[in-house]
């Protein structure tokens, strides 16, 4: 993952363990921080999901989400 990437899923993990909010309010918040669109960020998680799954340092930022949470 490049930073940036590494960055936005910290993000994710540091929003839902302080709001706990469900899947659409956590990428609701985190788009609104990084001043991007809900969808762009969630594409770049699809994406993300798509290109890292199988690696140790995404699935472990990963855990830090519900497993309902469609990334």
């Amino acid at each position: 993952m490049d930073p940036r990437e590494r960055e936005l899923l910290t993000g994710m993990g540091n929003c839902f363990a302080a709001c706990g909010e469900d899947f659409e309010g956590t990428v609701g918040m985190v788009a609104d921080t990084r001043r991007r669109t809900t969808e762009d960020v969630k594409a770049t998680l699809a994406r993300m999901r798509a290109q890292y799954g199988s690696d140790p340092d995404y699935q472990a930022l990963r855990h830090r989400l519900p497993p309902s949470f469609p990334l």
